[in-house]
């Protein structure tokens, strides 16, 4: 098991002191700056002041991809088991 590493982030102002492992630093502060981006956006483009607002939208965002990822993810998997019956069937 690797040795965590304590490391402060920002997001949207606020300072969160994590321990991650060496190999999660890297993606946790890509989260950050995909987060910090896109609050930006979010403000610009619907002109929202309210941090809590402007969360929730990124929460439903990030959800709705999510779902979307799994729902594919589900018929990837349907699809490559159908082939494997289909090949299981031709010998």
């Amino acid at each position: 098991m690797e040795d965590k590493v304590k490391i402060k982030v920002s997001v949207a102002g606020r300072i969160y002191p994590l321990k991650v492992t060496p190999d999660e630093e890297e993606h946790v502060r890509k989260a950050v700056n995909f987060i910090d981006e896109r609050i930006k956006v979010i403000e610009e483009k619907y002109d929202i002041k309210d941090i809590q607002d402007v969360q929730a939208l990124i929460l439903l965002e990030l959800a709705s991809e999510l779902s979307f990822i799994k729902q594919n993810y589900n018929k990837d998997i349907q699809m490559i088991n159908d082939k494997i019956d289909q090949l299981l069937q031709i010998e």
